[in-house]
């Protein structure tokens, strides 16, 4: 999936450091439907996942028939995989919600996923009272999408979780698209939770820094990204932000199972206080980095930002030097990705790598890999 193979020997230098990891990845997309035209086939979610050893939370991508079909593949697949795999629900106000909740909850699924924005919704429609209340009663998670433009997402979701103190509502993607209006207030609602389901870390930084770590989960959002660049993100950002192990932990996984299960929430304590500020030829080589990810999320060519960070990367010397290399030899490898991944075309090749490098630049207190081992692994991937 996209780049991960040649992503591993920063995988493992995490596990190296943060001992006992028990992955469980809260954001994993499937369908071949979705008008996005980001697909993702079952078979390679599975191996994903195995790769990089963690289990996931997966539920249908857009579905434009509907979601019966697609919430019952997703309970064969968590039955086939139990392991692996655990299903959540996705619901349409339109279509029979609480009726559907309740069919694929008593069939196995662990908790609902709601997506306001596509499907046309808002978290206030009277059509989810009931489906609120079911959570509150059988203590479910329940993700909501609340990417950019969902700023309405944020008040409606603290109002529900005022209402249904037992659910626990999961705002997605860092809830970059209402994040003013609920991250401040988030020591209000101990019911509110925020996966790192994002691309830019500047944004899971900030949660890191704003949230207590008990109430941050890793996510990965396959297909737009693949298991491994999300874990290396969230991972090696939480080390730098000055995060124990117990709390590394918890966000990658141990909190999650505790939701998922219905157990009280672990107590992961207050954010640490953290005032290392980054070195200046790390910061400029870390944003220029970001600069070239961008288009190429979007399919663009990464324009003067990534051939401004090659020449930042050109002489590495000074206390940095080792994460500097890493960062070219990262670069280096993106320069052999040529071929754009099959089923997802619409990002430029090797954004990943480009993105992960970022991610290096920014993280110099977590350990890297050396160099003998990005080059060794890439050439046997």
């Amino acid at each position: 999936m996209y780049s991960q193979p040649n992503l591993m020997p920063w995988v493992h230098k995490l596990r190296e450091e943060v001992e006992q990891l028990e992955l469980y990845d809260t954001h994993v997309h499937l369908g071949l439907r979705d008008p996005a035209g980001f697909e993702t086939t079952e078979e390679e979610v599975v191996e994903a996942l195995a790769e990089v050893n963690s289990r996931a939370l997966v539920f249908p991508l857009k579905e434009p028939g509907g979601y019966r079909d697609a919430n019952t593949r997703m309970l064969d697949l968590s039955a086939q995989h139990p392991g692996r795999l655990r299903a959540l629900v996705r619901l349409d106000p339109g279509d029979d919600p609480l009726g559907e909740a309740e069919r694929c909850l008593d069939a196995g699924a662990v908790g609902l996923k709601l997506h306001p924005r596509g499907e046309g919704f808002e978290l206030a429609d009277a059509r989810l009272d009931r489906v609120f209340g079911l959570a509150h009663d059988r203590r479910l998670p329940i993700m909501i999408h609340a990417g950019p433009g969902d700023a309405e997402v944020g008040p409606q979701a603290l109002e529900r979780a005022q209402k249904h103190p037992q659910a626990c509502l999961i705002l997605a993607h860092c809830a970059i698209g209402t994040f003013e209006q609920v991250v401040p207030r988030a020591g209000e609602f101990p019911n509110v939770y925020f996966d790192t389901s994002w691309w830019n870390p500047a944004d899971v930084w900030a949660l890191l820094r704003m949230v207590p770590p008990g109430r941050i989960l890793f996510g990965s959002d396959v297909p737009f990204a693949n298991p491994a660049t999300g874990l290396v993100l969230t991972g090696r950002l939480a080390i730098q932000a000055g995060l124990s192990p117990e709390q590394v932990r918890g966000i990658l996984g141990g909190q999650l199972e505790r939701l998922v299960a219905g157990d009280e929430p672990l107590d992961l304590g207050d954010v640490p206080a953290h005032d290392e500020p980054l070195a200046p030829e790390l910061e400029r080589l870390y944003v220029t980095l970001l600069t070239a990810v961008e288009p190429m999320l979007r399919g663009s060519d990464p324009g003067q930002g990534l051939e401004l960070a090659k020449a930042a990367c050109s002489a590495p010397n000074g206390p940095h030097a080792g994460v500097i290399e890493c960062v070219s030899a990262l670069l280096e490898l993106n320069d052999r990705a040529t071929e754009p991944d099959p089923l997802r075309p619409q990002r430029t090749p090797g954004f990943d790598l480009v993105q992960v490098a970022a991610v290096a630049a920014r993280t110099p207190r977590a350990a890297s890999p050396s160099l003998d081992e990005i080059r060794a692994h890439a050439a046997s991937a």
